[in-house]
């Protein structure tokens, strides 16, 4: 039996563009009045105090960061002040200002705390961002986009495959640049994402491609603690390596996240039997349209969206159990030999505490690393927001 997640209902206030309203003028993220879709609400709450609103977004300027905390204040060793949300929809613990399913905040600032503040956004796997607003009581400020920057907290590993290059989007959302594995700097453009490998400004952004050969020694060397979510690309099967498997579930079970890509469903299928039904193999490449049942990743990215499957040769899932999050769903009939609406994009969680196991049948190459692209920015919203949206 297929499931979605369970979401709240919203209402239709709530899924509509609220303006940031207020007075004019607002420190270092521009003035008010801009439209913040998402926010139940952005306007000041009492005559004594101030709201501060924005976006917190990864380093590409567009992938939502969900539940990253605001805080004021400068943070460096020690932590700043903590703020409540005017917002709680989507906010784990109202009593602190974290960002929504859409990456927006809304903040509280405290009474008599006026003029031009600093302000930080804390959010695991980037360095701390801090930005500059003008706040007045009884008013609401609109800082705007706040870009972050890849830092060393939350790394990610990366397991090459044949196909595929889920690195190759992890780097724009950490803002960094990856290596050709040549000694030349990867490009985008002109190269296939699943030969971008390893550089030093990535690496230091907590973004780490193991080299080909260097697998087995990383699985089994005790280093993959080191890392909070791990990536493997279409066709990577290292299965065969002597307790890879079991490192992998002692992995998750401990918290860490694991992201398979396609044909690298024989190793999740080796490392968590039983979970994912898989149909067989395609024969055919081609697009089709898919629904997004997950309702926070149809607010950012559209329902329904075109799904590219380049390759002839890919995973098609026939069922999940009903603990089993479908984010993407669509008919593949046009494009295979099986009937039907099938689960392409899946997540779980064993138990809770453990990380989120996460799959899709699709990768990057098809369509290209463009985030305007839809199935793009839906692989970017969901590997960077793991921990958010499996549950």
């Amino acid at each position: 039996m297929k499931r979605t997640l369970a979401v709240a209902v919203l209402s239709v206030a709530a899924l509509a563009l609220y303006a940031c309203g207020g007075s004019s003028g607002g420190g270092g993220g521009g003035g008010t009045g801009t439209a913040m879709p998402g926010l139940a609400t952005c306007t000041a709450t009492s005559t004594t105090q101030g709201v501060v609103c924005g976006q917190a977004v990864a380093a590409d300027g567009t992938t939502p960061l969900v539940g990253a905390e605001v805080q004021l204040g400068s943070v460096t060793a020690s932590e700043g002040v903590t703020l409540t949300s005017v917002n709680t929809k989507g906010v784990e613990d109202p009593s602190r200002c974290q960002t929504d399913s859409s990456g927006f905040f809304a903040c509280l600032v405290p009474t008599g705390s006026t003029g031009n503040l600093t302000f930080t956004i804390i959010f695991t796997g980037f360095t701390n961002k801090t930005f500059d607003a003008n706040i007045n009581a009884g008013e609401a400020t609109d800082a705007g986009a706040q870009n972050m920057e890849g830092g060393t907290t939350g790394q990610w590993a990366v397991i090459p495959g044949a196909f595929d290059g889920i690195q190759v989007l992890l780097a724009q959302l950490k803002g960094c640049t990856l290596s050709d594995g040549a000694g030349g700097a990867f490009d985008p453009a002109t190269m296939l994402p699943a030969t971008a490998r390893a550089s030093d400004e990535c690496t230091a952004a907590g973004l780490f491609v193991v080299d080909d050969g260097d697998v087995a020694t990383f699985l089994t060397g005790g280093t993959l603690s080191n890392y909070q979510s791990l990536f493997i690309n279409c066709a990577a099967d290292y299965s065969y390596v002597d307790g890879a498997d079991a490192v992998l579930q002692e992995y998750n079970a401990a918290g860490g996240h694991i992201y398979f890509s396609d044909l690298a469903d024989s190793w999740l299928t080796s490392a968590f039997p039983g979970v994912i039904i898989f149909a067989g193999y395609s024969t055919n490449a081609g697009t089709i349209s898919a629904s997004v049942p997950y309702l926070p990743l149809a607010t950012n990215v559209g329902d329904p969206i075109d799904i590219v499957f380049d390759l002839s040769a890919w995973a098609a899932i026939d069922d999940v159990p009903a603990t089993t999050t479908t984010f993407i769903q669509g008919d593949i009939s046009s494009i295979t030999s099986y009937s039907g609406v099938h689960p392409i994009t899946v997540g779980w969680r064993p138990d809770v505490s453990s990380g989120c196991v996460f799959y899709t049948s699709y990768h990057i190459e098809g369509a290209g690393t463009d985030t305007t692209i839809p199935q793009v920015a839906a692989m970017k919203y969901l590997v960077q927001n793991i921990s958010s949206v499996c549950q």
